[in-house]
C-alpha cells in the first residue's frame, strides 16, 4: 500500500439470491480446477475480513467471500431472521446458484457454525472444510453481547478502535478493514456496516452443534488462535469427534484470525485445500 492510499485486490461484486433477500459476495477469482472456495465471516464482520487470505488463495482456485445476511452489502432481515439456520438457507441458495457439484469452505466463528450446520446435512456437497475460531455450543446468554461503539465521528476513530482489538493485524489490511467496516450514518459520521440488531442479540448463542461433528465426513481443519476466548481444549475435543480432522494453533493471534494472522492462516488453508494436509 502506498503512503496514505488504501487499496484492495481486484475483486468482482456479485449478488446472489438468498433465501430472504440478496447476498453480496466479493469474488476474488473464478478460475482454477478446484471447487469454489467459500469464505464465511463471523458476527458483525463482512467479506472484507478475508481480503488478504482470499487474495493469496485466489492464485490457484476460485475464491468467493460472502457477506452474511444483515452484514456488509447483503440485505437486512426486517423480522430479524438471523438464526444459524437462516444463514444456512442463504448458503444453500448460494451453492445452488453456483451450480458446482462440490465446494470447499472456511468459516470464521459464526461463519464456521453456519458451514458446520450445512456440511452436516449435505456432506456430499463439501469437499473440504476449515473451522476457524469457534466452539460448537455456548454458556453465554444471547443477550450478553459485548459493548462496542455504534457511532464514529471519523474513520480514524474506527481504525484506532480496530487496532486496539486486533493489535498485530498488518497495517494495510487494518486500514482497509476499518474503511470497509463502516458506512455513512444518517446523523453524520460513520456507523458499522451491519444491522444494529447485532448490538443487542446474537441468536447463534442458542446453538449446540456437538451432534453435527461426527457427520462431517469430509477432511476438516480446525484452527485456533493462542490469544483468544475460544478454548483450545474445546476445539481439540471437536477434532476428536470429527472422523477426519486435525487441529492447528496460530501463534500470537486473537479471535479474528483472517485479520490478525492472514499470511499464516492462508498458508495453512492453501496446504489443506490442496490436499496436502
Amino acid at each position: 500500500m502506498r503512503q496514505g492510499v488504501i487499496e484492495s485486490a481486484p475483486v468482482r461484486h456479485r449478488y446472489f439470491k438468498g433465501a430472504q433477500g440478496a447476498i453480496h459476495a466479493l469474488v476474488f477469482s473464478e478460475h482454477g480446477k478446484q471447487p469454489p472456495l467459500l469464505l464465511l465471516h463471523g458476527v458483525t464482520g463482512s467479506a472484507w475480513l478475508w481480503h488478504d487470505v482470499a487474495q493469496t488463495l485466489a492464485a490457484s482456485r476460485p475464491v468467493i467471500a460472502l457477506d452474511m445476511r444483515g452484514h456488509g452489502e447483503s440485505d437486512w432481515s426486517i423480522d430479524h431472521a438471523y438464526t444459524t439456520e437462516d444463514h444456512v438457507a442463504d448458503l444453500q441458495a448460494v451453492i445452488s446458484e453456483l451450480g458446482a457439484e462440490q465446494v470447499d469452505m472456511a468459516g470464521l466463528s459464526w461463519g464456521a457454525l453456519v458451514g458446520m450446520a450445512y456440511a452436516g446435512v449435505h456432506p456430499q456437497r463439501v469437499r473440504r472444510f476449515s473451522i476457524v475460531e469457534v466452539e460448537p455450543s455456548f454458556g453465554v446468554d444471547e443477550f450478553a453481547v459485548p459493548e462496542r461503539p455504534q457511532h464514529f465521528e471519523k474513520v480514524e476513530q474506527v481504525r484506532k478502535w480496530e487496532r486496539g482489538a486486533n493489535p498485530v493485524a498488518p497495517d494495510a489490511l487494518l486500514e482497509l478493514w476499518a474503511r470497509q467496516s463502516v458506512r455513512h450514518a444518517t446523523q453524520g459520521g460513520w456507523c458499522r456496516q451491519h444491522d444494529p440488531f447485532f448490538y443487542k442479540q446474537w441468536l447463534f448463542r442458542r446453538d449446540n452443534h456437538w451432534d453435527a461433528l461426527p457427520k462431517l465426513s469430509m477432511p476438516v481443519l480446525l484452527v485456533n488462535g493462542d490469544r483468544t476466548f475460544v478454548r483450545a481444549e474445546v476445539m481439540q475435543e471437536m477434532a476428536k469427534r470429527i472422523p477426519n480432522a486435525r487441529f492447528e494453533r496460530l501463534t500470537d493471534c486473537g479471535h479474528i484470525a483472517p485479520l490478525e494472522a492472514p499470511a499464516t492462516l492462508a498458508g495453512l488453508l492453501a496446504t489443506f485445500f490442496d490436499g496436502k494436509g
